[in-house]
């Protein structure tokens, strides 16, 4: 389940719920702001909303520091562990922990915060892993302009319900780094611009233990984006957008007699944040990305991007939001350069009471992979054209017994379908009891 929580800029940030490999082109995705926005402030860093909404309670206060905390035993089952054909099913305990500091002045503003979920199947031990991630970022305001600096570390694994990821058995372990720099710069008049730098960096773990050592270090690779975002305030809270990117991929381990998979690529996309006035609530970008690859084989990828957020509060009990997505993906085959996806989800959010809250969601991605250059034709490389989508649906539920205590309940279905693999369904039920500072 995806719930979402307005913030001060007009964003609307998709906050994933506990649930085991949740359908994602790109999971990191989910850790980072949306296009067009400053890095490093409270407002805008996805995972520093999530920390801040999952935590309602007062946490403790020492002058301008804030320190959150929680714990989280949850358990139920899982019919597809390992997201396959014919796979099995398991009972699951999921323990999550959370820690966030913030400390905000006058004119700087600071965070850091830390997670740790901790996945066990009783009869899928194979499947056992232990995600973390860490973040860190923070402001300083000019009084005209701003400065924001941001890092995030993860630590995941992927699993087939993932675009693009591998049909194994157990997780595929990664680590991502990333570390971004922007600033604001605001004229005396409505137009402001935001130049921004980001470096990111995936490291593929070898899958252990298994009877034959999978090495993954081929997709390892690091990557630099660099761009700018032109803002324009039509009205208090609504904004004109022009975002124009460039982004470098560089494989840090090739594979020995086969070409390079590093690419150059640029986008452009113009758009409006609606801000947050009224009970509808409306993002969206447009624009057009393109990525050409040095090893002449592979060519070029163009299509067209997007990235739409959409949220309407019929009442004031009532949030129902709708995000869409669409570009360029890498992929975890190495004669499959790169994939266009589309994503769509759609959340309500109900607040049957106060200390109960009601949510249901669906969603849907897509994935259409290219057929690999004729002179690959008849080697080991050899990829037909393909597709891939996964459909979900789920419901949950949280009763909130004191400012500490909670309870949460949530179940979701997904169905993997891949063509000439067929359908994979999954179904997940948790029971979850959380404790708070």
């Amino acid at each position: 389940m995806r719930t979402t929580l307005p913030v001060s800029l007009g964003l609307i940030v998709i906050v994933p719920l506990l649930l085991p490999d949740i359908a994602s082109a790109q999971i990191v995705d989910a850790y980072f702001p949306p296009l067009g926005t400053g890095f490093g402030d409270l407002t805008t860093e996805p995972e520093q909303i999530r920390t801040l909404e999952h935590y309602a309670p007062q946490g403790l206060r020492y002058g301008p520091v804030r320190f959150d905390a929680s714990a989280t035993e949850n358990g139920g089952y899982d019919n597809n562990v390992s997201r396959l054909v014919n796979g099995r099913g398991s009972a699951a305990f999921v323990t999550s922990g959370r820690a966030a500091v913030v400390a905000q002045w006058q004119h700087d503003q600071v965070h850091a915060d830390l997670g740790v979920d901790d996945y066990r199947f009783v009869s899928q031990s194979i499947q056992n892993r232990t995600n973390w991630t860490a973040a860190a970022g923070g402001i300083h305001d000019f009084g005209h302009d701003q400065l924001g600096l941001a890092y995030t570390h993860l630590s995941l694994v992927q699993t087939p319900v993932n675009l693009g990821a591998l049909g194994l058995s157990q997780p595929v372990p990664y680590q991502f780094d990333n570390v971004r720099l922007s600033y604001t710069a605001t004229t005396h008049g409505r137009l402001s611009f935001i130049p921004e730098a980001q470096l990111s960096q995936f490291h593929f773990d070898q899958i252990t233990p298994s009877e034959v050592q999978i090495d993954q270090s081929y997709r390892n690779r690091a990557v630099i984006t660099e761009g700018i975002t032109g803002r324009y305030d039509v009205a208090a809270g609504q904004q004109i957008l022009v975002v124009l990117q460039g982004i470098e991929i560089r494989y840090l381990d090739g594979t020995p007699g086969l070409p390079t998979r590093d690419s150059n690529g640029a986008s452009g996309m113009v758009g409006m944040d609606f801000g947050l006035s009224g009970p509808i609530r409306f993002r969206a970008l447009v624009g057009y990305q393109t990525r050409l690859y040095r090893a002449a084989l592979f060519g070029q990828i163009s299509t067209p991007m997007a990235e739409a957020e959409l949220s309407w509060s019929p009442t004031r009990l009532t949030m129902a939001t709708l995000t869409v997505r669409h570009g360029i993906e890498d992929s975890a085959f190495e004669n499959v350069v790169g994939f266009t996806y589309t994503s769509a989800q759609i959340g309500v959010r109900h607040a049957f009471s106060r200390n109960i809250v009601l949510t249901a969601q669906a969603g849907l991605q897509q994935a259409d992979y290219s057929q690999t250059p004729q002179a690959l034709n008849n080697t080991v490389l050899t990829q037909v054209g393909a597709s891939q989508a996964v459909y979900t649906v789920g419901a949950g539920a949280e009763w909130l017994m004191t400012r500490h205590i909670g309870w949460t309940f949530n179940y979701i279905f997904s169905s993997l379908n891949t063509v000439g693999a067929g359908n994979v369904p999954d179904h997940t039920v948790m029971l979850g009891l959380r404790f708070s500072l």
